[in-house]
């Protein structure tokens, strides 16, 4: 089996779980575990539509709890969510390197743009338990990104529903798109800081366009990273899945595609 992207049309941690959904895998059960997630850190309603090229879009309105959600905070949340949703050693893995991923690029983003070092916060573990995932002595606040623990529990329960591989082949280069993004941080150029730090430690395949405007966001690209996705062709020919997703917008490009093939 073989898990096939085209991210042409960009990648986001909502149009991943939607383009899962849209694969097969049960839309009730994903948004029960999607919302599962969201009640962690408050109120969510979640739902899905069709757009006119049959793309599947997901609906999220949160409400956090919370001004903000750090690292540290997400990965034992993260823990419990898959505890409850018996989510498999091999999906566990992938769901806690994609957290691990994004918080280690908010720490280096902090870090390389000073006007960031505000939000940049020291955290010393010290409750003495054992964790799966690895302690960070540095803690990063998941401003844009709270929703990740939504994201990722729709990754990673989607992918254990489809059965899917945890590795990843691309058939173009992710779509980043275009001019820039105001967020809490301030106004900044595409692809945001996070995203350019993924890409480059683990050596993504990116390029600008082909619209101008944000179309690969920094827990899309640590899926990504998580999924150690390359540009491949695939050896296999029989598609077992495919499904198709957009992001909230309407945008002249394709949509998200995923392909599961054996």
């Amino acid at each position: 089996m073989q898990l096939i992207i085209d991210p042409t049309g960009g990648m986001a941690g909502d149009m991943f779980a939607a383009a899962l959904i849209s694969a097969g895998a049960d839309e009730t059960k994903m948004i029960d575990a999607m919302l599962l997630a969201a009640n962690k850190i408050g109120t969510a309603k979640i739902s899905t539509s069709l757009t006119n090229d049959d793309s599947l879009r997901l609906h999220m309105e949160v409400e956090h709890s919370h001004g903000h959600l750090s690292g540290h905070k997400a990965y034992h949340l993260l823990e419990d969510i898959f505890e409850e949703l018996q989510i498999s050693d091999q999906y566990k893995e992938f769901g806690f390197k994609a957290l691990d991923v994004l918080v280690k690029a908010e720490i280096k983003a902090h870090k390389e743009n000073t006007f960031l070092t505000d939000h940049i916060h020291a955290h010393t573990h010290d409750d003495g338990h054992s964790h799966t995932h690895e302690h960070h002595h540095e803690d990063a606040f998941l401003h844009e990104a709270q929703d990740i623990l939504i994201d990722i529990t729709g990754a990673a329960f989607g992918l254990q529903l489809l059965k899917s591989p945890t590795k990843a082949l691309l058939k173009q280069p992710v779509s980043w798109g275009g001019g820039h993004i105001t967020f809490s941080h301030g106004h900044l150029p595409v692809p945001a800081p996070a995203t350019k730090i993924i890409f480059d430690q683990y050596e993504l395949a990116g390029q600008m366009g082909p619209i101008e405007v944000e179309l690969c966001t920094p827990t899309g690209s640590a899926i990504l990273a998580a999924l150690s996705a390359t540009i491949g062709e695939s050896d296999s020919g029989n598609i077992v899945f495919k499904g198709f997703s957009r992001g909230s917008k309407d945008l002249p490009i394709p949509p998200l595609e995923i392909q599961i093939v054996d």
